[in-house]
């Protein structure tokens, strides 16, 4: 058991849209802190290096780690050539997040009627959507959605092993309640009267030409055809939904007339769910079965005024709103504080910020750092002058030239093992090693090990973590000594940041 998530639909991505989609999937991964792993092995000591998902040379990427969760879930990966994607099982914190934003992109590409899916219950698009619409600069809608008869059919056609395949549960899940003031309409009836029957349906309560008057006017009409056809209604029935426009308008047996009349506005799915409500049988097994082989040609009327029937499409086509990342991310569920250390309470919840996002500074407004950690980078940085005016750069001789790359080894591999799933990234890790012989990378190597013995007495909360990761209390695994350090290699890693607080 576990949770999985998925598509319900084709991933059709047009070819003339892949490159512009596959673009855009591999941007949500990065952003969203995919990452791959590296493992170097050198002096006796294993250091695991950590980048961002990167497509191989054959246009694929392959992964199961992601950077804020810093646990590992079963492969997943993306096929740039074909927009294939695929995960399988995903836990239930940031990977899970960032694989169903993968799911809804293709929902707001597919021409055809797709959902993001977890467990097989159809993901809320809005939550999705707005970190999309944020991290992308796109201005995806949920007008989508409201295709709803043509959802709602794709939806039940894919859960005929079902009971009942398209529930009130589904529609809520494709419509929340607070979104069905745009959704309403003669989809959104018939689907209720699928779910809920007509019973309601009263002639003294009837607007006179509503459609739940026409409903009504067709539901006596096929009651009066059964007891006129008994075993025969459905066969009758059928034979009568197959004949096209023409020859409906000009009907003559005096058993259809009021069906052959209302047949050239109302939809054919109406005449099927009044019969199987009748006959107290399922719709749906029923509809996948004739549906192709019934009139299509309807024209319906217009039962709403223009007035309402704009206000709908205006609200249908608005932008989903926009998430920002750290709050897309954030992570609040009862199990991610369950059995908080008494000596962590005090400190209050660990919630995802954009200082833990320091890898992605770009200067613009995506990550905005807060006032205490400029403080810090500031303290940080002139500690960093300070190290770089001593005459070996670093505590006594561990970071001269000579002896820098093992000892920079050492030291990483000690910080990972006190701190546990402390990785430095690739292009950090490179950029140290081959300037081995700059006073500014020891300094910051000597800082580095300043902070790891610095932190030691607050890290070692890190011990209540026993067993899985992603079960451990968010307050322990993100307590603030680990932070510390994964934020200073983040430091290191960001050049554009690195330079502006540490000169280099």
């Amino acid at each position: 058991m576990g949770t999985f998530a998925g598509y319900m639909g084709k991933m059709n991505i047009t070819k003339e849209k892949r490159k512009c989609f596959g673009s855009q999937m591999m941007k949500l991964l990065n952003y969203g802190g995919m990452m791959q792993f590296e493992r170097v092995s050198l002096y006796g000591h294993d250091v695991i290096l950590i980048s961002p998902v990167e497509l191989s040379e054959e246009g694929k990427v392959d992964f199961w780690y992601n950077y804020f969760e810093e646990s590992s879930w079963e492969n997943a990966g993306f096929h740039m050539d074909d927009s294939y994607f695929y995960s399988n099982k995903i836990g239930g914190c940031e990977f899970a997040d960032v694989i169903l934003a993968a799911y809804t992109l293709y929902e707001m590409y597919d021409e055809d009627p797709g959902f993001a899916e977890c467990n097989g219950e159809i993901m809320d698009q809005r939550f999705y959507g707005g970190w999309l619409n944020h991290i992308l600069g796109t201005e995806f809608t949920s007008k989508k959605r409201y295709n709803l008869w043509e959802n709602a059919e794709y939806i039940a056609f894919n859960r005929m092993d079902y009971d009942d395949p398209f529930s009130r549960n589904e529609l809520r899940c494709l419509i929340p309640d607070k979104l069905l003031k745009a959704a309403g309409g003669t989809e959104l009836s018939d689907l209720l009267y699928i779910m809920y029957g007509t019973e309601s349906l009263k002639v003294d309560d009837i607007v006179p030409a509503s459609y739940p008057d026409d409903v009504y006017q067709c539901k006596m009409a096929l009651i009066k055809l059964q007891d006129n056809c008994g075993e025969h209604f459905y066969e009758y029935l059928l034979q009568f939904l197959q004949l096209d426009r023409n020859k409906r308008e000009k009907n003559t047996d005096t058993n259809l007339t009021v069906l052959a009349k209302l047949s050239l506005y109302l939809p054919a799915r109406v005449f099927v769910y009044l019969a199987a409500e009748i006959r107290q049988e399922p719709f749906w097994k029923r509809w996948k079965e004739w549906k192709d082989k019934v009139y299509h040609d309807e024209q319906m009327k217009q039962y709403a005024s223009e007035e309402l029937q704009e206000q709908r499409r205006e609200w249908k086509e608005q932008i989903i709103p926009r998430i920002k990342t750290a709050e897309f991310l954030r992570q609040d569920s009862w199990y991610a504080f369950y059995n908080t250390p008494e000596e962590l309470k005090r400190k209050g919840n660990y919630y995802l910020t954009d200082d833990d996002r320091i890898f992605w500074w770009d200067g613009t407004d995506e990550v905005i750092l807060s006032d205490g950690m400029n403080i810090w980078l500031e303290e940080l940085a002139d500690r960093h002058r300070k190290l770089m005016e001593l005459p070996d750069a670093g505590c006594g001789n561990e970071f001269e030239s000579i002896h820098f790359i093992k000892d920079f080894i050492i030291l990483l591999d000690e910080i990972c093992s006190y701190y546990k799933r402390i990785y430095p990234f690739k292009t950090m890790f490179y950029d140290f090693i081959q300037n081995s012989e700059k006073k500014e990378y020891r300094a910051a190597a000597a800082l580095l090990k300043m902070l790891h013995e610095e932190n030691k007495e607050e890290g070692k909360i890190i011990e209540y973590v026993r067993g899985n990761w992603d079960m451990g209390n968010k307050n322990v695994t993100q307590n603030i000594a680990r932070l510390r350090l994964k934020r200073y290699l983040s430091v290191m890693t960001n050049r554009g940041l690195r330079k502006r607080y540490f000169g280099f």
